[in-house]
């Protein structure tokens, strides 16, 4: 997998929709003024690691693992809870017992 993996869906896989629930709710917020314009509402956001936990204490401070990162939504047409935004992102290990330091994922969907 490319380092720099990102991709961006548009449309429900299921159906072809572009209609999706979130998106909407959002979108109201920002046309009343209760929202910034750059600011993206997702059914969940998620980012870490993937790492291997019984082998996690042997790998050395500074170490680059690999991370990722996606945004999910429902369309409105079908009900299919899918990613909107998914990417791969390289993440160093930090001193223990501290969680790993994650790149920010960007909310604004920059």
């Amino acid at each position: 997998m490319e380092q720099d993996f990102n991709r961006q869906f548009t449309q429900c896989p299921s159906c072809g929709s572009d209609d999706r629930f979130f998106e909407q709710l959002g979108q109201e917020l920002k046309d009343r003024g209760l929202a910034r314009e750059e600011w993206q509402m997702s059914l969940a956001i998620s980012q870490g690691v993937v790492v291997d936990k019984v082998k996690e204490a042997a790998i050395p401070i500074g170490s680059e693992l690999p991370g990722y990162g996606y945004k999910t939504d429902i369309c409105m047409d079908c009900g299919c809870v899918y990613a909107k935004d998914i990417r791969r992102t390289t993440v160093k290990k930090s001193l223990a017992p501290g969680p790993m330091e994650l790149p920010p994922f960007d909310v604004r969907g920059n």
